[in-house]
């Protein structure tokens, strides 16, 4: 008993890492720069989601509540027993922010050069790897 909740407490760590990364990805961190052979300034994917349209920012927007349900329930997690919905829940909620994220990024990629992007995805892997240790 004692193993697992060791383990649950790892995951824990791992997943608020993990959701640390992504939101300092998005918001701080310059993911591209310049457009297709454009401005050498750096660009966040945040600024680059609003530049195009509401829909740029809704496919942003629903990785990142991935991101807050996760990390909420992994700071629950220190004080308490998380009920099996809830670490399934969290599981799907780290893949779909994963495959969201990817995808949003292999269009990115098309537009922009990749910058730090790489972080961010970094960071849903790293937040996955965690959930899964519960």
């Amino acid at each position: 008993m004692q193993a697992q909740r060791q383990s649950a407490r790892i995951g824990a760590i791992f997943s608020i890492l993990g959701g640390a990364l992504v939101i300092f990805g998005v918001f701080f961190l310059p993911m591209v720069f310049g457009h297709g052979g454009g401005s050498l300034e750096p660009t966040s994917e945040w600024t680059v989601a609003n530049a195009y349209s509401l829909a740029g920012v809704v496919l942003l927007a629903l990785p990142l509540l991935a991101v807050l349900f996760v990390l909420g329930t992994s700071a629950a997690s220190f004080f308490q027993e998380l009920s099996p919905k809830i670490v399934t829940w969290r599981r799907r909620a780290s893949i779909a922010g994963l495959i969201i994220q990817g995808v949003l990024g292999f269009f990115v990629a098309v537009l922009y050069t990749f910058g730090g992007l790489w972080l961010v995805i970094l960071g849903f892997v790293v937040m996955m790897v965690g959930t899964f240790l519960n």
